[in-house]
Order: structure tokens, then sequence, then C-alpha cells
């Protein structure tokens, strides 16, 4: 994924990642890849509890009580309990967001880039990049992401997400940049106050702002997935405003399930 501002006004640029066909050992690489960084993510510094999960699944065995109550509190908010699993909507999204983050993170350009949100039910954006395209110019993107498991088409998909981008960018910008302090520590006073500018440059387009939409889905992609997102968000005109990510592995709805039969294996 590029960051490089590239595209031309009123376009948007777009990368994409296709796994085809993929085996039971490759998925479970994948998936092992996916739940040991959320997992990471998810306990934060009780780095202890993250070694006990990790220990245990590894080893496949349960971890003894109290401890394991106190893991399920962890994995519970967004895969559920072996026996009361969350929706499976839900999860799926989820590890569409993990996706693109996992995807996105190590661009050299990018200056902040939180992980994705702990609860999926949170209401809000689903994320956002502080990034550097030249040195000293500080963007901000806001991304909506999509997933899409069933059979209907990708485009309803993407114009859900253009339209939540197009209605509510607004509100959650006001939310990312009023608790920017807790989410983001340890950034740079330029960036502080380069955060500080967002909302203003929102409303109006500014060329500091711009949109992402991610989609992850088992279904072969079209030749350009994004064509109608400079129509549904005009304010955003400028070169390098509209990003798109779309990734398409055979078997998504089983990776996601892997994911979350990993996250239980120690409970």
């Amino acid at each position: 994924m590029s960051h490089d501002g590239a595209a031309a006004a009123g376009k948007c640029e777009w990368s994409s990642h296709v796994a085809v066909s993929l085996g039971d050992q490759e998925t479970g690489a994948l998936a092992w890849v996916l739940i040991d960084t959320i997992m990471q993510a998810r306990f934060g510094p009780a780095t202890q509890l993250y070694d006990a999960w990790r220990q245990h699944t590894l080893a496949g065995t349960k971890i003894p009580a109290p401890t394991s109550v106190t893991v399920g509190s962890f994995v519970e908010p967004v895969f559920g309990l072996p026996g009361a699993e969350k929706s499976e909507t839900h999860l799926q999204g989820h590890v569409g967001e993990w996706l693109w983050h996992l995807l996105t993170k190590d661009n050299p350009v990018v200056r902040v880039q939180p992980d994705p949100k702990g609860d999926v039910t949170d209401a809000g954006g689903d994320a956002f990049t502080i990034y550097e395209p030249i040195a000293g110019t500080l963007r901000f993107r806001l991304w909506e992401s999509k997933k899409n498991t069933g059979k209907g088409p990708l485009s309803t998909s993407l114009n859900k997400a253009y339209k939540q981008l197009a209605d509510h960018g607004q509100r959650y910008v006001a939310k990312i940049v009023g608790t920017f302090a807790q989410s983001s520590n340890g950034t740079s006073d330029a960036i502080v106050t380069f955060i500080a500018e967002v909302p203003g440059a929102w409303v109006q387009g500014d060329e500091l702002v711009g949109a992402g939409v991610t989609l992850a889905t088992h279904q072969t992609l079209p030749a350009t997935p994004f064509t109608n997102m400079a129509s549904k968000l005009p304010l955003l005109n400028k070169p390098g405003q509209l990003r798109g990510l779309a990734t398409s592995i055979d078997g998504y709805d089983e990776l996601a399930r892997t994911v979350r039969r990993y996250a239980w294996t120690a409970l």
C-alpha cells in the first residue's frame, strides 16, 4: 500500500492482495499470524497474560483457573468464548481490519496508525492513519472497513462505506481527535499540532485530509473496484485524497473461524 500521493485529482488510487486456493497449512499459518498479533495488542502491557495464552495455545493445553478467567476476559469482547461465540459478521469484520492494518502499518511514510479497535461494536470510524508523503508534510486519512463474505455485489459493500464516510466522517474525526492523546502516546509536538487542524480541514475537504476504504472478501475482485468513490465523496477531489485496499482470500470465512479457534485453544 502506498501513501505517495500519486493519484490524480478526483481519482482513487488503490491496491489489491489476492490469495487463491489456500491450503489448510497456509490458512492456518495466516490465521496464526493474525491471532498472535491481535492477542498481543489486546493484552497490552499485561505481557504475562499474553505469554500464558501463547504458551498454552502452542502447546494445545488449557490455562488453569483462575488465570483462564482473566485471559478469557481479553478474548471475549471480539471472539466470545467457547460455547458462547460472538457474531460471525463482527468476527469477519475484525479480521478484515487487522488484515488492512498488517498490510499498511509498516509503510515507511506512516507516522501514526493505531491498532484496530478492541471492541467491534464501538461506534465511530474504523481506523485512521497519519502519514508524511513528503518530508515535513503531514496528512490524515480516515479509513472505513467493509467485508463481503456473501454472494451480494461488492459494489453494495463499497457504497455503504462511502456513505458512512460522507454522512458520519466529521463525527468520526471529532472522536479521533478528542481521544488522540489516549490512542497515540509518544507522538511528536508537530503531530499533536497537526491533528488539531484535522476537524476544520475535513469539513472543507482540505488537502490535509483524505479517506480510505478497505474491503475483505472471498469474491473475485473487479478490474476497478473503487470506481464510484470519487463521485460519492466530491469534497475530497484533490490528488492523493482517496485510497482503496481490496483483499480477496478464497475461504475468507474459514480463515476468520480459524483465527477464532486459535483464540479459544487454551480456554
